[in-house]
């Protein structure tokens, strides 16, 4: 049992996965915050209310987990995790028993690794950052605060991806490449070469998408 009880943001899909995982490791989950009542993993976390509710709870006893997910551009999560911290409430890093993480890496509050990922020596993971299912970060990588690593992305050895970016899923990212800030990498692409910030890239190799 965890020392701290934890509510999460959020009751869609990425909540459920993050519920799921919090009951695995016996986490004691008050319940979970959203605009309405989304039955969380079939009514086992209860509804609290919404997003104002978590400032009833003293920030030194209770942690957030962040259920909100990321697509594209959207900054919805980033915005939720910098409202709350602000107001002196921590998020909880949370790492699923399946995944792979070197003891030389450095994690960074509210990072989140799922089921099945792997992240290897000398990389590391920036703060609300998500290393999704079986996502892969070779050694040395480097990600930034709240990027999305989607299912099944790679990075190989030396990447550097900047805050706010979406890594789609299946995507790869060849060794020793960087992608920017606020950028996007289509689902399955191939990237070969930089990106830069508030970039959109797509494809085999990956090109950047016409505006």
């Amino acid at each position: 049992m965890k020392s701290k009880s934890c509510i999460i943001i959020g009751g869609g899909g990425h909540a459920k996965v993050c519920a799921d995982l919090l009951l695995r490791q016996e986490y004691k989950i008050l319940g979970y915050v959203d605009v309405s009542d989304k039955g969380l993993l079939l009514d086992t976390i209860p509804y609290l209310g919404n997003d104002s509710v978590v400032l009833s709870f003293n920030p030194s006893e209770v942690a957030l987990v962040n259920g909100v997910g990321k697509l594209g551009s959207s900054l919805v999560r980033s915005e939720l995790y910098l409202n709350f911290t602000s107001q002196n409430y921590v998020f909880e890093t949370i790492i699923h028993d399946s995944a792979i993480v070197s003891s030389f890496v450095q994690i960074e509050p509210g990072a989140q690794i799922m089921a099945g990922a792997i992240v290897q020596a000398g990389s590391y993971l920036g703060e609300n950052a998500i290393i999704n299912t079986r996502g892969v970060l070779e050694h040395d990588c480097r990600v930034g605060a709240h990027v999305h690593i989607s299912p099944g992305a790679i990075l190989c050895g030396n990447v550097s991806i900047g805050e706010h970016t979406h890594i789609g899923a299946g995507a790869t990212v060849i060794q020793g490449m960087s992608v920017g800030r606020h950028a996007i990498v289509g689902a399955g692409a191939l990237v070969r070469k930089p990106v830069l910030n508030q970039t959109t890239v797509y494809g085999v190799p990956a090109e950047e998408a016409l505006r």
